[in-house]
């Protein structure tokens, strides 16, 4: 019980809030001014900037690097407009080369494979 019943009010309390907030506060009210205030973004549940079925977001000219993503319960997506996005991948892309470069010469071991038969 003193292990259960706080994760069950913790659930609950997770549960009403997404019911009340919605992901990533999309049922939250605007705020005095703000229904008014252009921030020079598009919607960004815009067809024009979603690509490879709904996965893929682009726009340039949001200012946003993380988005909600359109597919899932309450996942983000990089916003491929934005030029930190591309800084970043650049950064992974060289990262996991450098690692795979150093697994091959023998520097990092690698588990080994185990077969279960």
């Amino acid at each position: 019980m003193a292990v259960y019943v706080p994760l069950i009010v913790l659930l609950g309390g997770w549960l009403i809030w997404e019911t009340k907030v919605g992901q990533a506060g999309h049922r939250l009210p605007a705020l005095p001014g703000e229904e008014l205030e252009d921030t020079g973004a598009g919607q960004r549940d815009d067809d024009r900037h979603w690509f490879l079925a709904g996965t893929v977001y682009v726009n340039r000219r949001d200012p946003a690097l993380l988005v909600h993503a359109r597919l899932g319960s309450s996942s983000w997506t990089l916003n491929l407009g934005h030029p930190i996005a591309w800084l970043l991948l650049g950064v992974l892309a060289v990262a996991l080369i450098v690692f795979a470069g150093l697994a091959l010469a023998g520097v990092v071991d690698l588990p080994e494979r185990h077969s279960l038969f």
